[in-house]
């Protein structure tokens, strides 16, 4: 990292009272969205003659820069509150036909599980809740013995929240392509502290990312990426007048029309142009297009293989596997407990999480080899 990014780093995240490893909880926003939700506020408190045009084109100003963040076009963007109502989205909206099926990674985060449960009770498709037995991940010959016929979607996070495990996107994509089968893509413990490349994105029909956690951003907002095959399979259910292209001129709004604005921006939520929320993520945002997200994810592995070059080996077991490592590494104490562990760590003032008993740590471009030794001394207890 050169010197200019590191003091820029440095700057935007002096304000940490802890030593902070849990983005994969809630990741904290740079100093610049101060600024951004302070110059928002400004509006909230006094929108005198505020500019009809200027504010319902905060949605569109985002989302651009979204994209940018993943290279791909606005059109293939919307705005969502959370990860569970995108893939709430796709399950009510899918054309499905009698006998269809959709399956999951049984364990999975509640978002990619509880949407297709609910939506099943329709009887318009089976859903498959696929136990990985002792496979380690799900690969593409995991797959061809697991998907059953008629699979329509298949859905499943990049990196698992429990575990920190991260699948292949490239190798998983390209089989249920080949399949004619979706791929529903949850990238919320990925996306911001790694990247997802050109051809990664390829493969993927619907990427969903909520923007708290990695993304740095405010709670209440999610982004998702609906390729143009998803687009032209899932159709949109919610109206709202924001998503009418006759929302764009105040003076024509009882032009009632069922159509809406291009490409994904017919699955937006009502009221994206939430004027603190996106104050909040205008400056995280614009702080990972800077810092570039092919730098952040090479940092961060910088960052942490150090941590596993050095933590004590002899009183944690390696939970998440090596050959499938990402940005999140989970261990177990060999004796103790974990919630016991982590209330000592408290003291210590380091940040972290446990879940499912184990200790998750969460590496990210605002930690330090410093911080990462303040970490290992408190864990050597």
């Amino acid at each position: 990292m050169d010197s200019a990014t590191k003091s820029l780093i440095e700057k935007e995240y002096a304000h940490l009272k802890t030593i902070y490893f849990n983005s994969a909880y809630f990741g904290p926003s740079p100093i610049r969205s101060k600024a951004t939700i302070l110059a928002a506020m400004e509006k909230e408190l006094d929108p005198s003659f505020y500019a009809y045009d200027d504010w319902m084109s905060i949605p569109e100003k985002l989302r651009v820069k979204f994209a940018s963040l993943i290279n791909t076009s606005p059109d293939n963007v919307t705005h969502s509150t959370s990860s569970s109502d995108v893939v709430n989205i796709v399950a009510n909206g899918f054309m499905f036909e009698k006998g269809d099926r959709v399956a999951a990674i049984n364990k999975d985060y509640p978002s990619n599980i509880l949407p297709w449960m609910l939506a099943e009770r329709h009887n318009k498709f089976v859903f498959d809740k696929l136990d990985l037995g002792s496979a380690v991940i799900p690969t593409p010959e995991w797959l061809e013995q697991h998907l059953k016929p008629q699979t329509k979607i298949f859905n499943i996070s990049y990196v698992t929240f429990d575990t920190g495990k991260k699948i292949d996107l490239l190798a998983i994509g390209k089989y249920l392509k080949s399949k004619n089968i979706l791929f529903v893509v949850d990238g919320t413990q990925a996306l911001g502290g790694l990247e997802i490349t050109p051809e990664e994105l390829s493969y993927i029909d619907v990427l969903t990312v909520s923007s708290y956690k990695w993304m740095l951003g405010p709670y209440g907002h999610a982004f998702a990426y609906f390729s143009q095959r998803a687009q032209d399979q899932i159709y949109h259910l919610n109206a709202n007048w924001i998503l009418s292209p006759n929302s764009k001129k105040v003076y024509n709004l009882l032009d009632y029309t069922t159509e809406t604005l291009p490409g994904a921006r017919q699955y937006d939520r009502g009221q994206a142009a939430n004027l603190l929320c996106s104050g909040c993520l205008e400056g995280s945002l614009n702080f990972l297009l800077e810092v570039g997200l092919g730098n952040i994810e090479k940092y961060n592995a910088i960052v942490r293989d150090y941590f596993l070059a050095n933590y004590p080996k002899e009183k944690y077991n390696l939970v998440t596997p090596l050959e499938y490592m990402g940005n999140i590494v989970c261990l177990k104490a060999i004796g103790g407990d974990s919630i016991t562990l982590e209330e000592e760590l408290k003291k210590r003032n380091v940040d972290v999480s446990v879940r499912q008993g184990n200790i998750r740590l969460s590496f990210h471009i605002f930690n330090t080899n410093h911080q990462v030794d303040e970490l290992i001394k408190a864990l050597d207890i």
